[in-house]
């Protein structure tokens, strides 16, 4: 099986994403397990599986947007502090509301292009 340069790049990128975000559970590098290494675990772990899946799956791009944005969302409001979850909870409804207007094709065409699997 061949796999293009973009695919091979993606798999790597999630290897070490993924790797980088199990490394506090572990215990290596000294850090200890507190909300901030979970959220951030949590995070890289979301981006190391979701960006292959979208080069290997095009069609799942607005689905994984809005996943994306649901845990973004709740990561940030049950794992950090006040201030901080305040962003991630507005960067996930983003996604979120991106992924939905994406869905009903609501976007404008320059958006909508990167949504749009078919070829035209």
């Amino acid at each position: 099986m061949s796999y293009s340069r973009i695919q091979q790049f993606s798999i790597v990128f999630a290897f070490i994403m993924i790797t980088w975000g199990l490394l506090p559970f572990f215990n290596i590098g000294g850090t200890t397990l507190n909300n901030n290494t979970l959220a951030t675990s949590t995070i890289l772990f979301l981006i190391g599986i979701a960006y292959p899946l979208i080069i290997f799956i095009p069609e799942w791009k607005r689905a994984i947007l809005l996943v994306e944005g649901i845990i973004f969302a709740s990561v940030g409001v049950a794992f950090l502090e006040p201030f901080f979850n305040l962003y991630f909870l507005v960067i996930g409804i983003f996604f979120i509301i991106v992924s939905v207007l994406a869905y009903a094709e609501k976007l404008p065409r320059s958006m909508l292009r990167f949504f749009n699997t078919r070829k035209r």
